[in-house]
């Protein structure tokens, strides 16, 4: 019985680390589209030794995934990424991860284990060609 005891406050003090470990909250990164921009949001809960969240982006959910942009760390907060690079396709499924880098150089996915966070985007002919126009003098 303290076999099992001392198994299960060892597997508890191990889960703790873990859990505890755990920069972006499970479950909050989301992706809404507003018909022009497609806007990412998540919250951290520990950003120990974190530099930087990478923004990657695919149109496949298999792969393909691409860094499109990098935000700084603030301290355990919410966080909102818009990307306006988004407007090129008329309509397009996006799929998104977040890369966590940390002061070491090792980098993950928090969300792994879990589905990339996709949002169908839809954008009018008149819109697309106009932020085409514009990212031209940018």
């Amino acid at each position: 019985m303290l076999k099992k005891s001392l198994y299960l406050i060892l597997l508890a003090a191990v889960f703790t680390t873990f859990a505890s470990a755990e920069v972006i909250k499970s479950g909050s990164i989301q992706a809404f589209s507003d018909g022009v921009n497609i806007t990412i949001r998540w919250s951290t809960e520990n950003e120990t030794n974190v530099t930087a969240f990478e923004i990657l982006r695919s149109t496949s959910y298999t792969g393909g995934f691409v860094p499109i942009a990098t935000v700084d760390p603030k301290g355990p907060s919410f966080y909102e990424f818009v990307d306006k690079s988004a407007f090129r396709r008329t309509t397009t499924v996006y799929y998104y991860r977040i890369k966590v880098k940390f002061t070491n150089g090792e980098s993950y996915f928090p969300a792994l284990n879990e589905p990339p966070v996709s949002v169908n985007h839809s954008v009018s002919g008149v819109r697309r060609t106009w932020g085409s126009i514009k990212a031209m003098f940018r």
